[in-house]
């Protein structure tokens, strides 16, 4: 069973979107109104990588080879923020490897 993924997901904008979790719940720099998961739990002022990175990025490689055909996008869009996450450049490095578009949906901006 995966740990760090799901979908993939259907996304207007950007198609069939696997979807990364690498931060744990709520870790966040903001407590936003607006949140879809509610108040922050666990506010982070740093960086830190929080998971191993060679897991994450061997678990996205490892599920984008078998179904390359049904993965327009790796999303990173976790259950916090996304960017205080240290890993997070060397992940995205791995799995580029493998030829993907990769987006990070992040509270301060989104870029591709």
């Amino acid at each position: 069973m995966a740990k760090h993924i799901f979908g993939p997901v259907y996304s207007r904008r950007l198609g069939r979107s696997l979807r990364v979790n690498n931060a744990p719940y709520k870790t966040c720099t903001y407590s936003c109104i607006y949140c879809q998961l509610g108040r922050t739990s666990q506010f982070i002022m740093g960086r830190k990588c929080f998971y191993n990175w060679v897991d994450v990025a061997g678990e996205v490689a490892g599920f984008v080879v078998k179904n390359r055909d049904s993965v327009d996008h790796v999303t990173f869009v976790p259950d916090g923020e996304p960017t205080p996450d240290a890993c997070l450049g060397r992940i995205i490095e791995f799995v580029k490897r493998n030829r993907c578009q990769i987006a990070v949906l992040t509270n301060a901006l989104y870029y591709c």
